[in-house]
């Protein structure tokens, strides 16, 4: 196996003279083509392999209308490669970790024994846990939903009803940064 690596302009054409019958194309973030013997173009993309049944004895890699860095790997015989492969686009790799950031509070333990809004209002709420010592309404006592412990996924207020007497109140919320 012989590895070819080609930095190649937008449209630009280089024909690789070599014999083998197998292709993997092992980098390169945008799509491009190859010709075995100046036969049909195919389009080719990273982590692409192709596999003839009869040698070639060029390769020709047709770029598209971007700059970028090809490389690909060409062999007598099937090359296996067990490791993880990929391209990532920087920019968008600067998004994820833009939305990726966040905050967690943990609130301070409440009492409560009447209605209480437990949570205020914020946009930038991603979820909070909310664990109580008893039974508890979620919104209002005559349609609320009785819980002990769960997921608020909102941005809205939270307010809490007690079934029953005094209950400790637990939140950890995690906020977007």
């Amino acid at each position: 196996m012989k590895i070819y690596s080609y930095e190649l302009q937008p449209f630009e054409e280089v024909t690789v003279n070599v014999v083998g019958n197998f292709v993997r194309g092992l980098s390169g973030p945008h799509r491009y083509q190859l010709q075995f013997d100046r036969g049909a173009a195919t389009d080719f993309l990273t982590g692409i392999a192709y596999d003839r049944d009869e040698p070639f004895r060029s390769v020709t890699i047709t770029n598209g209308d971007t700059l970028q860095r090809v490389e690909i790997a060409i062999a007598m015989g099937r090359v296996d490669d067990n490791r993880l492969v990929g391209q990532m686009d920087l920019n968008g790799a600067i998004g994820i970790l833009t939305t990726a950031a966040r905050s967690v509070t943990i609130h301070p333990v409440q009492n409560i024994n009447a209605p209480t809004e437990v949570l205020p209002a914020n946009q930038n709420r991603r979820s909070a846990i909310i664990q109580c010592s008893d039974e508890v309404y979620v919104g209002n006592a005559a349609d609320g939903v009785k819980l002990i412990s769960f997921t608020w996924d909102a941005e809205p207020a939270l307010n809490l009803v007690p079934v029953s007497g005094s209950v400790e109140v637990r939140i950890l919320e995690e906020l977007n940064a």
